[in-house]
C-alpha cells in the first residue's frame, strides 16, 4: 500500500472585510493599478468579501458532496485576461524557469477548454509580491503557512453580493512539503497537478468531495506522486464552461 497524503475537504470561510477596492481590479500593470486606485474617492470604492479554500494533507474522511462532479463558488471574473504575479522565492531550490513554466502550463490547461483567454500569457514575476493582502494583485507565492498540515491555500475576494471575482492569492507551503515534477520523482507533491487544482479555485470552481468523482481535477484529495490532476476531466470542463462558455457547455 502506498503512503498517501490526502487533501482535506474544502474549508470555506466567508469573512466580510472592509477593504476598499477600485479601478480595473487586478488585471492591469502595477502602474495602471496605482493610477486607477488613486483616481477614485474612498466613498466610491465598493467593499469585498473574502473566501479561502484550503488544500491540506490529512486522513480525514471526505464529506458528502455533489453528484455532478463539479461545483461553482457562485462568482466569476468579468474582465479578461486575468493578470497574475509569480513570486519565485522560497521554492526549495527549484529553478525560476521550472516554477513559471509549470504554472503557465496549469493556466493554459484551463484556457484551452473555453473560448475565453482566462489567464494572461504574459504573467509578471515579482520577488516582493506577497500572499494574503487585498492589494489588487493576483499573487502566486511559496513559503511557510501557519498550519503545517496545509499543502496550498487559495484566497479569493468577491464583490459583497458574491457574483464577481476581484482577486486571488495562492500560497504553496514549501515549509512542510516538497514540490516538484512527480513524473520524474514520485516522492514530491506534483506542482503542476496542485497548481491546476488551485487555479480552478481562482476562476470560481469549488472542491469536490464525492469519492466517485476522484478522477476530476477539483477532487479534494491527492497524494505524493499524483499527476492525475494535471489534466481536466469532463466534469471540470463542464463547470468551467457553465461559467465562461455556456454555449459550449459539455452535455
Amino acid at each position: 500500500m502506498t503512503n498517501k497524503r490526502l487533501i482535506t475537504p474544502l474549508i470555506t470561510l466567508v469573512v466580510l472585510v472592509a477593504i476598499l477596492i477600485g479601478g480595473t481590479i487586478a488585471l492591469n500593470t502595477n502602474q495602471e493599478i496605482a493610477k486607477n486606485q488613486s483616481s477614485l474617492s474612498e466613498s466610491a470604492k465598493p467593499k469585498a468579501d473574502k473566501v479561502e479554500t484550503v488544500y491540506a494533507s490529512s486522513g480525514n474522511q471526505a464529506k458528502p458532496g455533489t453528484t455532478t462532479c463539479y461545483k461553482l463558488m457562485g462568482g466569476k471574473w468579468t474582465t479578461f485576461p486575468i493578470q497574475y504575479i509569480i513570486n519565485p522565492t522560497n521554492t526549495q531550490g527549484l529553478s525560476q524557469s521550472f516554477i513559471t513554466s509549470t504554472i503557465k502550463k496549469s493556466a493554459e490547461t484551463w484556457d484551452a477548454q473555453t473560448s475565453k483567454e482566462l489567464f494572461n500569457d504574459n504573467f509578471l514575476v515579482d520577488s516582493n509580491a506577497q500572499y494574503g493582502s487585498r492589494d489588487n494583485k493576483n499573487v502566486i507565492a511559496f513559503g511557510a503557512y501557519s498550519d503545517p498540515a496545509i499543502v496550498a491555500i487559495t484566497s479569493v475576494w468577491f464583490t459583497s453580493d458574491g457574483t464577481q471575482m476581484l482577486e486571488f492569492d495562492q500560497l504553496y507551503n514549501t515549509n512542510s512539503y516538497t514540490f516538484g515534477d512527480a513524473s520524474t520523482n514520485p516522492n514530491v507533491m506534483d506542482l503542476q497537478s496542485i497548481t491546476t487544482h488551485e487555479l480552478g479555485h481562482a476562476i470560481g470552481l469549488a472542491d469536490i468531495y464525492t469519492s466517485s468523482c476522484s478522477a476530476v481535477t477539483m477532487y479534494t484529495y491527492s497524494s505524493l506522486g499524483d499527476t492525475e490532476k494535471r489534466t481536466l476531466e469532463n466534469a471540470d470542463i463542464t463547470g468551467l464552461k457553465a461559467m465562461y462558455d455556456p454555449k459550449g457547455r459539455n452535455k
